[in-house]
This record gives C-alpha cells, structure tokens and sequence, in this order.
C-alpha cells in the first residue's frame, strides 16, 4: 500500500486533522498514536479519512464513473488543459524543482496529471468523493500521493507544504469561506497558494443551473445521466444555433438547461462527438452537487488577505471565475 511517495527522505506524512498528531498504520486502519483513535482506513491503497458512501461530494464520485475517460482528451494538446492551468496558476513564474504541493480536491485526477508535468518533489493530491480511485487508477508517478478526505478536515499538518492548489472546489464545499481558509492554512511561510472559484455576479448566478438545481440536486443521480444522454446531443445542436443569436442568447443562457462549451475553452477544439460528450458530463456536473456556493471577489480577496498572503496575481471578469496566485507573508 503506497501512501507516500518513493525514493523521498523528507515526505509530508498524514496526521489526525483533529489532534495534528501523526498517525500509525495497524493492517487497513490509520489510528492516532497518541489518542489511539482510528481516523481512517486504506482500501484499494487509497487512504481513506471521511464516510465512503453518503458525502456531500459524491455527485462528482459518480460521475467519473460514468464519465471515465472523457477527459483523458485533456492530456493532448486539442484538449488544451495543460495551458489553461499554466495560465490560470502563473505557476511557470515560480520555481517548482523539487517542491511539495497540495493539490485540494483532484476529481478524478485531470489537474493532477498536469500538475504531474511540473518538477514537483512532492504531490499530494485529495478529494472528498470516492473518484479518487479513478485518479490512483490514471496516474502512477512515484511522486503522488491520492486520498479521500474532506477539505475541512485536511490530514496534513498546518504550514507544511511549498504550494497548494485548488481549482474548481471551493463553490461546492457547505462553506467555501471555511474551506479557503483550511487551505491557506496548509501552505508554508513563503508558500504559493493558487485558489478558484466561481464568482457570485448578477451574470453568473443568472445563468439556467441556478434556477434547477433546488430540483435536480434532490434527484437520483440516474435521472440526470439519463436525461443528458437521451437530450444531449439535440440540445447540443439546438444551443448552437440560439447562442448565435445575441438576444435569444441571453435567453438560452438564463433557462436552457444544457452546457454550452465556450468556444475558447479548453476541449473546444476535440471532435464534436468528443465535445458532446463534455457537454453531458458539463451539465450533469452543474446540477447534481449538492453545494454550489460562489463567492464575491470582495470576500475571496479579504479572506486571502486575512489568512497573512499578498496576492501576486488576481484574475477578477465581470462574469465568473475568480483566480489568484498568493504569496504567504
């Protein structure tokens, strides 16, 4: 069972997130070796630290079952993954050789395979949901590190790692203000964080997901995956052609209950087949969680600011999303 990363004298070990004392491993159970308590388990070699049924995130679990391999595309270079989070991180400004980093809530392991193309001595990566076995499946580099564990709840110590990462999960946490400030707590005096969220604008919280969704997140997740596979791909042709159409466009935008794939995205440029495909996975994702909270820049910023960062890069669009590199004072 690998729980830390090979050929490392200096790995970041696992630690209660309640008592910060280290844990000890006796057969599958991860314990407290002051308390005794059991704090987790390792199944599938996989370090477990929360429930594995019945989570807040497992919307995100099944639907990385059931999207397996559609983002695979994101490791070529139509996909264009790899050069969105080198732009949104500014993390090719910064020096990375032999570094640790904490990437806070890897879904199935997409941002983690490109964080894997950086010379990062260390890379933890979690995520609440159980599609963490998809990312330990994908991604066998010696110097990653996968477990299920609760963005509240890390269990690392606090100022132990050179960078941490979030992209794409603060909005879906019960409290995202809670949650960026449990990870800011983790990066190192001097450390980089990178954090994103989506952006609590008239524009934004305009748009169709949020006038479902009170409905769509009580349902079986069944129900969604039926629906965008039987209607997908018509309303993928329908929205091509109301999208062009600047007034009706706003419409399809505020009630059209369909993703459409910006056009300069990354994806945009894989076959249309493939961007179906996105599209599908896109909308289940918008309205099955169970928690999609955008924040202000406002607060975001202060938030920051207030757990001792400067911030080095800000990205702040009238719609959404809001992206900031920090450096910890």
């Amino acid at each position: 069972m690998k729980i830390s990363p090979s050929n490392h004298d200096d790995v970041i070990a696992f630690v209660n997130p309640a008592t910060h004392n280290a844990l000890e491993q006796t057969g599958d159970q991860l314990t407290d070796a002051v308390t005794g308590q059991v704090v987790g388990r390792v199944l599938d070699g996989v370090p477990r630290f929360v429930a594995l049924e019945d989570n807040y995130g497992e919307s995100f679990g099944w639907q990385w079952t059931h999207w397996d391999t559609i983002r695979k595309t994101a490791y070529t270079p139509s996909y264009g993954l790899d050069a969105v989070i080198r732009d949104r991180t500014r993390f090719d400004e910064y020096e990375t050789e032999g570094k640790t980093i904490l990437e806070c809530g890897m879904g199935g392991g997409d941002d983690t395979a490109v964080l894997l193309t950086f010379p990062f001595g260390q890379i933890h990566s979690f995520d609440i949901s159980s599609s963490v076995k998809r990312a330990a499946d994908l991604l066998t580099d010696e110097r990653l590190v996968v477990s299920q564990a609760s963005i509240l709840d890390i269990p690392y110590p606090d100022e132990s790692f050179d960078f941490v990462y979030c992209h794409r999960v603060l909005q879906h946490t019960p409290d995202p203000v809670q949650s960026l400030r449990c990870i800011c707590r983790k990066v190192k005096p001097g450390g980089i964080l990178f954090a994103h969220s989506y952006k609590r604008s008239w524009r934004w919280m305009s748009e169709w997901r949020y006038k479902y969704r009170c409905l769509t997140k009580r349902m079986p997740h069944s129900w969604i995956y039926w629906y965008v596979n039987t209607f997908g791909k018509p309303l993928h042709h329908v929205n091509r052609v109301l999208y062009r159409i600047p007034v009706i466009r706003q419409l399809a935008w505020n009630f059209m209950p369909f993703f459409k794939w910006p056009e300069l995205a990354e994806g945009a440029g894989v076959p249309e087949s493939q961007l179906i495909e996105l599209e599908k996975c896109n909308t289940f994702d918008a309205l099955t969680p169970a928690h999609d909270h955008p924040m202000t820049s406002k607060i975001f910023c202060s938030t920051i600011e207030s757990e001792g960062f400067e911030i080095e890069h800000f990205f702040d669009p009238p719609v959404s999303p809001l992206l900031c590199t920090a450096r910890r004072r």
